[in-house]
C-alpha cells in the first residue's frame, strides 16, 4: 500500500465520520473537489460504489459500509505501527541485567552490540554471575536465568536447553570414540551440578551415574568447555548453545551425534516480581527472543 492509497483511506474515513464532503474538507484541510476526486479514485480502484450521492446528501452503500470496517482496521494498525516505531526510536535509559557467565560470554556480546547500535541512547549494565541475585534488592531490571520456566508474564523463554556429549578430537583419537553409552564408564565425565540428574535416553541412568570418574568440577560450564577444548581427557555433557561455536571451529566433536538430552530447564528472561518492568527492558527481551528463538 503506497502513501497515496493511505491518504485516500483517511479521506474516505473523514467523509464517513463527517457525513458530507464539505465537513470532511474542513477536517482534513483538503478542498471539496480534491475530496471528491480521491473518493472517485478509490471507487475505481475497488471497482465498487462507496457512496450514494444526491445534491444534498451522501450515504454509504452496503459495499461502502463493509469497506469502512476494513479501512478502520487498516488505519488503526497503521497508527499503532507508527506509535510503536516512535517508541522504539525514543528508547533511552539504563537496563541493569544479571546473567550467568556461560550465556553472557557465548551469546550475549553480539546481541548486546546489535541492540546498542539500534538504540544508542540505551545503556546496558550487565552483571555476570551464576548466583541467583534477588532482582528487586539488587535493583535489576532483568535477570537471565537457566531455570525451569514458570507460568506468568514475568518469565519469558529465550531458548530451550538441550544437552549434548562432546570431547576434544585429540582425546578421541588417542582413546577411541565410544560407540555406546555403556562405554562411558571407562571415561572421565564432566558436567555442571545443575545437569547431574538429567536422564540419558536409552538408559536408566542420569548423567552423574554414567561414570565414577569426574575429572574436573566447576560451576561454570564455559570453563569446562574450554578445558575439554584444550585437550583435557574426558567427555563433557553440556548445553548445545554453549558448545556450538567450539563444534563449528573443530575444537570439540560430538561423541554421539544423535544423542540429545532434554533438560527441563531453559534460558529464561525474568522480570522482578510484583513490578511493572520498564518499557526498555520489555523491548530488550522482545529483541532477544526475535534473535534467539
Amino acid at each position: 500500500m503506497n502513501l497515496e492509497s493511505i491518504a485516500d483511506l483517511e479521506v474516505f474515513e473523514a467523509v464517513c465520520t463527517e457525513g458530507n464532503f464539505a465537513k470532511a474538507a474542513r477536517k482534513t484541510g483538503i478542498s471539496i473537489p480534491s475530496i471528491s476526486k480521491r473518493i472517485s479514485r478509490l471507487e475505481r480502484a475497488l471497482k465498487v460504489t462507496l457512496f450514494e450521492r444526491t445534491t444534498r446528501t451522501i450515504r454509504l452503500t452496503d459495499a461502502g459500509d463493509r469497506f469502512r470496517i476494513r479501512a478502520e482496521r487498516i488505519l488503526a494498525e497503521l497508527d499503532q505501527a507508527e506509535k510503536e516505531a516512535g517508541e522504539e526510536k525514543e528508547l533511552k535509559g539504563k537496563i541493569r541485567i544479571t546473567a550467568p557467565a556461560p550465556f553472557a560470554t557465548r551469546i550475549f556480546p553480539a546481541l548486546a552490540a546489535e541492540f546498542r547500535i539500534r538504540h544508542p541512547e540505551i545503556q546496558l549494565e550487565i552483571v555476570f554471575g551464576n548466583e541467583k541475585f534477588n532482582l528487586i534488592e539488587n535493583k535489576f531490571d532483568l535477570g537471565i536465568r537457566i531455570m525451569k520456566p514458570i507460568k506468568g508474564t514475568r518469565c519469558e523463554v529465550l531458548m530451550r536447553n538441550p544437552i549434548v556429549a562432546v570431547a576434544s578430537p585429540s582425546y578421541l583419537e588417542k582413546v577411541g570414540t565410544p560407540a555406546h553409552i555403556s562405554e562411558l564408564k571407562n571415561h572421565p565425565i564432566l558436567f555442571v551440578d545443575e545437569q547431574a540428574n538429567v536422564r540419558v535416553p536409552g538408559t536408566k541412568k542420569t548423567v552423574a551415574e554414567l561414570s565414577e570418574d569426574r575429572a574436573v568440577r566447576s560451576n561454570d560450564g564455559s570453563f569446562l568447555c574450554e578445558t575439554i577444548a584444550q585437550g583435557s581427557p574426558g567427555i563433557l555433557f553440556r548445553s548445545i548453545w554453549d558448545v556450538e561455536k567450539l563444534l563449528e571451529s573443530g575444537k570439540l566433536r560430538r561423541v554421539f551425534p544423535d544423542l540429545l538430552l532434554n533438560s527441563d530447564t531453559a534460558v529464561c528472561a525474568l522480570f522482578p516480581s510484583g513490578e511493572n518492568p520498564p518499557r526498555r527492558a520489555v523491548r530488550f527481551v522482545e529483541f532477544l527472543k526475535s534473535r534467539i528463538l
